[in-house]
């Protein structure tokens, strides 16, 4: 019955972490309209950022939720002792992701915002070498190919995450420019492409996302 609940809890935290990352595309895509009256474009940019912070929630919850219950699937047995750990660094992470985004355009945002970024890093890294060692026998992955191919899949939604935070980088001057009535036409052409190249990795996340949930429910293996 724990497992069960588990289990449910993780594919609830998926399911609200597409539903979200859908609302906020569709809110990019009024953000860089220039036909819509710029307060509405401005509330539309406010209500993104924030709505954002629920798939940002959801990913770490997702790796902490994964962990526990391949913990007590026996998927990964050695981690059963340590799942206290890992609620400590993954609520950790969680107040870092929340933190930076309370003190955005300030230093310490800045500071933290690198940390953050190196620790997905390093997370990629975790998601790729466990992936490899559930393909295989004996290894600290209980030979589990689905898991391997789901816990890959969370890398590269963790990868395209960072991806889409490079490209957007030109989007607050950009969009500066838009608040305070200043954006040419160049401008305005430059965010609508800013905006569509960032579509491309957002699509590789929702694709990876409907498959990681398909695999857990039916721990299918090629």
């Amino acid at each position: 019955m724990e497992t069960a609940l588990w289990s449910v809890a993780h594919l609830l935290v998926i399911g609200y972490w597409l539903g979200t990352d859908l609302a906020v595309y569709y809110l990019s895509g009024a953000i860089v309209d220039p036909s819509r009256p710029l307060p509405a474009r401005l509330l539309a940019t406010k209500a993104m950022l924030v709505l954002d912070m629920v798939p940002r929630t959801a990913l770490i919850l997702t790796a902490i939720l994964g962990l526990t219950l391949s913990a007590r699937l026996g998927l990964i047995p050695g981690l059963q002792p340590w799942l206290g750990l890992v609620w400590a660094i993954g609520l950790a992470w969680l107040a870092l992701t929340w933190t930076v985004f309370r003190q955005e355009g300030k230093p310490l945002g800045h500071a933290l915002g690198r940390l953050d970024f190196g620790f997905r890093l390093l997370l990629v890294a975790c998601s790729a070498w466990l992936a490899i060692d559930a393909m295989g026998d004996g290894g600290v992955v209980a030979h589990a190919p689905w898991l391997g191919i789901k816990v890959a899949l969370l890398g590269l939604s963790i990868a395209m995450g960072l991806v889409i935070r490079l490209q957007l980088r030109p989007f607050g001057p950009l969009f500066g420019k838009v608040a305070t009535g200043v954006a040419s036409a160049e401008d305005e052409a430059e965010l609508r492409t800013l905006i569509a190249q960032v579509k491309v990795p957002v699509w590789v996340i929702w694709i990876a996302l409907v498959i990681a949930a398909v695999l857990g429910g039916t721990h299918w293996s090629p």
